[in-house]
């Protein structure tokens, strides 16, 4: 799963889990999700591969919401994806 799988059910995902990428330097790189634990370091390795910590699940509803309702047209999934991961990286 990536970025815009995600969006596409991300009203189904559970708001507690966290959103982390196996490439940081990619918003359609792989992801996870998962639940923060003790001593993790935004770190959770997953069948050997290193996932890095991106946003929490509820954040990035409240984001893609509001984001998309400042817009006057409705942006594609891939549009709302890069937007998230800009949004993770640089500002949350």
């Amino acid at each position: 799963m990536n970025l815009i799988d995600l969006i596409k059910k991300i009203n189904d995902v559970d708001e507690d889990s966290i959103i982390f990428l196996k490439n940081m330097d990619d918003y359609k790189s792989d992801l996870i999700l998962s639940y923060p634990e003790d001593g993790d370091n935004g770190i959770k390795i997953e069948n050997g591969d290193k996932y890095y910590y991106l946003l929490e699940v509820f954040l990035a509803k409240e984001f893609i919401s509001d984001w998309v309702d400042s817009l006057d047209y409705q942006p594609s999934e891939d549009d709302i994806a890069k937007r998230l991961y800009e949004y993770g990286v640089n500002d949350a």
